[in-house]
């Protein structure tokens, strides 16, 4: 069942995982461990054996000993040596991913600064204005670039009378958002509460939420809403929607509320 929590973050997730059996890596580490004990008893029974037999019996029973003993420790060796393995194999991935996630921060975030700093160098509101609107831009599309695949995200400005929201500008997915919010609807108010709460709201599954009343073919399942604020003064809101139930979670939503508190800064000014 989906959840809807205002201030704070309730996800439902199901994670799933392939039978243990199908995982050729883990067939080879069990063969080796089983052999590795099956070589091991049979050292030792060849070994108790070899104390009842006599002249070439016995030369034969010892090396066979002696073999089966070898092998034990070889099985061992090779098995360590796959852990190691994987272990370095997982250490190097993590270093990868982790230089890409870098990138992908620096490449979503340095247009958001760039713009900040312009707008503290602009002198006529038609200035500040012109650089309000790039920056709003900058920061929707960096919420859909460090979101899931598949995600939207919408920034709407708080109308003058504080009765309606309107779309200043969108990213990710082809279909357009929804154009604004009006006062006196179930979800116009809804979002209009959380906006002059400065609050925000995280629905893991729109199907299950009354606040939610998505535009027909809109495509998403999950939403995050954040107002954006300066200071105590409401400014309008940040959203952010992906296609499956559970697509955002909390990290999604601290994300949105920075980006967010980034907005604010600039149009603070404006």
């Amino acid at each position: 069942m989906g959840t809807a929590t205002v201030g704070r973050v309730s996800t439902t997730t199901t994670a799933g995982s392939a039978p243990a059996g199908r995982d050729p890596d883990r067939i080879k580490g069990g063969l080796l461990t089983a052999g590795a004990i099956a070589a091991a008893a049979a050292a030792y029974v060849t070994s108790a054996a070899s104390g009842d037999a006599h002249g070439a019996a016995h030369t034969a029973l010892l090396v066979l000993g002696a073999i089966l003993a070898g092998t034990t420790v070889l099985l061992g060796a090779l098995q360590q040596r796959r852990t190691q393995r994987r272990l370095a194999t997982a250490e190097h991935v993590a270093v990868e991913a982790e230089a890409e996630l870098l990138l992908t921060l620096n490449g979503a975030l340095a247009p958001i600064t760039n713009y900040l700093g312009d707008m503290a160098d602009q002198r006529t509101a038609d200035g500040r204005a012109t650089v309000a609107g790039q920056l709003s831009q900058a920061v929707v599309d960096a919420a859909v670039r460090l979101t899931v695949d598949g995600s939207r995200s919408a920034f709407y400005r708080l109308d003058d009378d504080w009765q309606g929201l309107t779309r200043e500008g969108w990213g990710g997915r082809s279909a357009q958002p929804r154009g604004s919010f009006v006062a006196g609807t179930p979800d116009g108010d809804a979002v209009l509460d959380v906006v002059r709460a400065g609050d925000y709201v995280a629905i893991d599954d729109i199907s299950a939420s009354p606040m939610v009343t998505p535009s027909p073919g809109a495509g998403y399942r999950t939403v995050v809403a954040v107002a954006v604020t300066a200071g105590s003064l409401p400014l309008g809101l940040l959203t952010v929607d992906a296609p499956r139930p559970g697509d955002l979670g909390p990290i999604d939503v601290e994300l949105l509320r920075v980006l967010a508190n980034l907005l604010g800064a600039g149009l603070a000014q404006v």
